[in-house]
């Protein structure tokens, strides 16, 4: 077992079986595994996948656990390598999670992972954003997807049920305000919530919460 990943699912407060820590560490194996042959994601060992994607992913468990139910939908947009969908579909084994990725060699590895893992509440949509089935969704979460813009955010409210929430993975609140002042007029309010990744400290996460 990754020692880093059980430190750090600790360091968050997350308990986890050992069902749960076997799935995640089938999932690391399997993206540095296909990262061979096609850069995936970026990291080099077993310790930087961990922290720096899937502890990241993680780290906003508890306040995503806020905004859904077991009924709730979530979809990850523009999934890529699958994070923050599949650790976060690990974490909340009831909810049902949609990965939406356009790219088809993407789609394989997704499937593939996920057939490994014996994931039974994923399933990956190969299609562009702009084509997926409207109002789905209770939650969407994406991870390095596109910063906001009007257009962004129109596509991501399209596949959004009313009253569902984003939630948005970011790095600094510079930046976040920068992007969002361009959004203002149809984004009025948002939230800002501060993350501590284990062994990131010292780098600035945060996630931004919009509610339709």
């Amino acid at each position: 077992m990754n020692e880093k990943l059980i430190q750090g699912c600790k360091k968050l407060g997350l308990t986890l079986s050992e069902e749960q820590f076997k799935q995640l560490e089938i999932y690391i194996k399997a993206v540095l595994d296909f990262n061979k042959s096609y850069n995936l994601m970026k990291a080099d060992n077993e310790d930087e996948l961990a922290v720096n994607h899937v502890l990241d992913s993680l780290a906003a468990v508890p306040h995503i656990a806020g905004l859904i139910d077991s009924s709730s939908k979530i979809g990850d947009i523009g999934s890529g390598g699958g994070c923050p969908g599949i650790p976060l579909a690990v974490a909340f084994p009831e909810n049902s999670f949609t990965l939406v990725e356009r790219m088809e060699k993407r789609c394989t590895f997704l499937e593939s992972a996920i057939h490994k893992m014996n994931l039974k509440n994923v399933k990956v949509l190969c299609s562009p954003a702009d084509a997926v089935e409207k109002e789905i969704f209770d939650l969407e979460v994406f991870r390095a997807f596109h910063p906001f813009d009007k257009k962004i955010v129109k596509l991501l409210f399209a596949m959004l049920k009313k009253g569902g929430h984003l939630a948005a993975y970011k790095a600094r609140l510079e930046k976040i305000k920068t992007e969002m002042s361009e959004v203002e007029v149809m984004v009025p309010d948002y939230k800002v919530i501060t993350l501590s990744v284990p062994y990131l400290e010292d780098h600035e996460r945060n996630l931004v919460v919009i509610k339709k």
